[in-house]
């Protein structure tokens, strides 16, 4: 039976909301794009003032039940029944389908129904096929109850009611709330309550991931190297030890990939959602500036122009697209820049195939868009919200459930050694596995689940400390609305993809002119309209707490 939402938006077919739809869908997948290429490589941003988020609470509170008109006391109807309970829709990141897929799924299917009397509909998506099809998914009302769900596009979801708001249905996200913790807030946008979070690293400092055997080799080790923007002659210790690595090896490409300190927008300085207007100082003020004007961007663009000229870096590095674990792979290459955690040796262990050491290249910082960047959302189309939501909180709770995404079917895909760590069983490697992630950085709660081999018996625990030391920004939990500079933002992110990399690469000639043409040029984009509209935000925001 067809939903009513459904019924209302097949008769919307006059040319004019036809055209509208078409640009919101090219919206999407533009955001989509910039969003999930960031995500990606991070492993592994949000937007909000009170009354924009309000309105769009009310209009989705209306459709959020049965696509009519409902309150919000009928968040307690139940939804369409399938057999002995409701069938929830569930999308989720994988890295690739394996032959083992269906079994996954009707694993999946059966702990659902033995714990919670519910059926499962599985909807695997690698990050490609979630850019290409979830916006068009969304606008069709396709069956779907949760999805992941990325900061760029969350003022888009709400306004086109896409999304429903969970602020209802808190009741029933405890188990979620006490995994998350305060963690729990950043999925608010206002007053609308759009999704919950991943359990994961809460900061992204910038490190230099370098490979071992070259590192030793030279007489080095990690406590050698204290770099640090309170002191940025620091970072000629990494100057200094490329020209070794010249010296020893002149045909290898000391630093390669697609990161630089100065592309690094989660590290140094919190970009509140977007680059245009940051709280500089590893969000340690409260004053709305330019970062591409400041006097840290210049100088990290200073120091990459000091490499790229000693030829330390990829002739070609402004313009490649291969990240720094594919150019590491390749043999030729001894260092890239990425964000790092607590297990990136591991990590980039297992995604190079070399031994490396880290070096970590300033402090952690805690904002929000590493809480939000991307949130697990209820969909509009979502047939019992109520139950979406509920099905939604045992995703938090359920080591089985987090453990069948991520590894697959324990004894097939994977076995649980002495030491409870989830490995390959005998005869099975990456390339024979049936099903195998390590996408925990996406999953609800890979804290609920087994570390994968390689890594420390303890590293959730290390994770936590980890999480408990780093500094927060004094913007935590303040999400940006960017729907009143739309437009502004589709410039300056065009000023931007035309100026930046060349600059953070350093492969320009006069950088004081460059610099100033660029800033000259966001300035002419609208920037200053966004900061203001940025700080007006965060000021009202910070008002209230």
């Amino acid at each position: 039976m067809l939903r009513v939402q459904n019924k209302r938006r097949a008769k919307r077919q006059n040319m004019e909301e036809s055209n509208m739809k078409a640009k919101k869908i090219i919206s999407l997948l533009l955001a989509l794009a910039l969003v999930v290429s960031l995500f990606a490589a991070c492993g592994g941003d949000g937007k909000g003032s009170s009354s924009q988020a309000e309105n769009s609470s009310d209009e989705s509170n209306q459709t959020e039940s049965t696509g009519g008109e409902s309150s919000e006391g009928e968040a307690e109807s139940t939804g369409k029944v399938d057999g002995g309970g409701y069938e929830v829709n569930y999308m989720y990141l994988v890295a690739q389908e394996g032959t083992n897929q269906n079994k996954v799924n009707e694993a999946v299917a059966a702990l659902a129904e033995k714990e919670l009397n519910m059926k499962v509909n599985m909807i695997p998506m690698t990050f490609g096929t979630l850019n290409s099809q979830l916006s068009m998914m969304l606008a069709a009302g396709e069956p779907l109850d949760i999805f992941p769900a990325f900061s760029s596009n969350f003022s888009t979801y709400i306004e086109s009611q896409y999304v429903v708001n969970l602020a209802p249905y808190l009741d029933d996200l405890q188990g979620a709330k006490e995994v998350l913790g305060s963690d729990f807030d950043c999925g608010y946008l206002g007053d609308f309550f759009i999704g919950l979070g991943q359990m994961k690293e809460r900061g992204y400092p910038a490190g230099l991931v370098v490979r071992k055997d070259i590192f030793e080799e030279l007489g080095y080790k990690v406590e050698d190297f204290n770099i640090t923007t309170d002191d940025y002659s620091s970072f000629d210790q990494i100057g200094d030890m490329f020209a070794k690595v010249k010296e020893k090896h002149p045909d290898m490409i000391c630093l390669d990939g697609t990161s630089i300190m100065g592309t690094q927008d989660l590290s140094y300085m919190d970009n509140m959602g977007s680059n245009f207007g940051v709280l500089e100082n590893y969000g340690q003020t409260t004053e709305i500036t330019n970062w591409f004007e400041g006097e840290q961007w210049r100088t990290f663009c200073e120091i990459a122009q000091e490499w790229f000229k000693a030829g330390y870096l990829s002739q070609d590095i402004a313009v490649n697209q291969d990240g720094g674990e594919t150019k590491l792979k390749a043999g030729n290459c001894f260092s890239f820049i990425t964000n790092v955690k607590p297990n990136t040796d591991i990590e980039k262990l297992a995604q190079t195939g070399y031994e490396v050491s880290v070096i970590q290249m300033g402090e952690a910082m805690k904002n929000t868009n590493a809480v939000n960047s991307m949130l697990f959302a209820v969909a509009n189309a979502a047939e019992d919200p109520q139950k979406a939501a509920q099905f939604l909180n045992w995703t938090y709770t359920s080591q089985e459930f987090n453990d069948l995404i991520n590894w697959g079917i324990e004894g097939e895909d994977w076995v649980l050694t002495d030491d409870g760590l989830a490995s390959y069983p005998d005869g099975v490697d990456a390339t024979s596995v049936g099903y195998h992630n390590d996408f925990g950085f996406v999953y609800p709660n890979q804290f609920a689940g087994h570390p994968w081999a390689g890594n420390p018996t303890d590293i959730w625990e290390q994770y936590d400390v980890y999480n408990e030391g780093i500094t927060t920004s004094k913007a935590y939990g303040f999400t940006f609305d960017s729907t009143p500079v739309a437009n502004e933002e589709a410039q300056l992110n065009s000023v931007v993809e035309q100026y930046r990399k060349d600059l953070a690469f350093g492969v320009v000639d006069d950088l004081d002119a460059k610099i100033k043409e660029f800033n000259d040029a966001l300035y002419a984009a609208g920037l200053q309209t966004v900061m203001d509209e940025k700080q007006k935000q965060f000021n009202e925001w910070l008002e209230k707490q």
